[in-house]
């Protein structure tokens, strides 16, 4: 998984809360071998998390409570396609193909996953070490992709924009709106719901 880690790493001055992935990817390689269940347990929640906090950071109307509604094929669905909303080199035919990948990661992780779903002993399925590292390479393949994708985005439109950060602009408002007592742009820097 050192694509993912590079990537993470060379974008890290801007995105450090990225870095909180590198223990996923650290479960993901330790376990590849001898855990493969919990390797692929760890893949389906690397794509889920980072499905997460691209759709956080690309849509305002996100909230925490709302993407934990939501199930990995259809966070991942959203992901790609705010990125490719925000990114004209997404590739939109990728969207649609992966998410069939992704719903099957998600599958076999419920049917076979270890840690979050609680099995009976003696588990009555269990990947092979073989299968655990496809898994792993696919994982690595789609979320480097993804966050290659998403770091290339100029995220300044998401900034919040403070009132005394333009002063002119709020001198020209306020002068060209005289109201007695009250600042125009002040009042209308206040109401803005966006």
């Amino acid at each position: 998984m050192q694509l993912v880690r590079t990537l993470i790493s060379q974008n890290s001055e801007k995105y450090a809360h990225f870095s909180y992935y590198e223990i996923i990817i650290d479960k993901i390689e330790e376990n590849v071998q001898s855990q493969p269940d919990i390797c692929i347990e760890s893949c389906k929640s690397l794509i889920e998390g980072i499905s997460k906090s691209i759709l956080k950071a690309l849509d305002a109307a996100s909230t925490n409570e709302s993407l934990n509604a939501k199930d990995v094929k259809e966070l991942f669905r959203e992901a790609l396609n705010a990125l490719g909303r925000f990114n004209p080199t997404m590739e939109v035919e990728f969207v649609r193909r992966s998410v069939g990948v992704i719903q099957l990661l998600a599958d076999i992780r419920n049917r076979r996953g270890d840690i979050s779903h609680g099995k009976l002993a003696p588990k009555e399925l269990s990947s092979y070490a073989q299968f655990s590292k496809l898994v792993m390479h696919m994982t690595e393949g789609i979320a480097f992709y993804m966050l290659q994708q998403f770091f290339e985005i100029d995220l300044s439109f998401t900034k919040e924009i403070a009132y005394r950060e333009n002063p002119a602009f709020n001198e020209w408002l306020d002068t060209s709106n005289p109201i007695d007592g009250i600042s125009f742009s002040r009042a209308l820097f206040d109401q803005d719901n966006v």
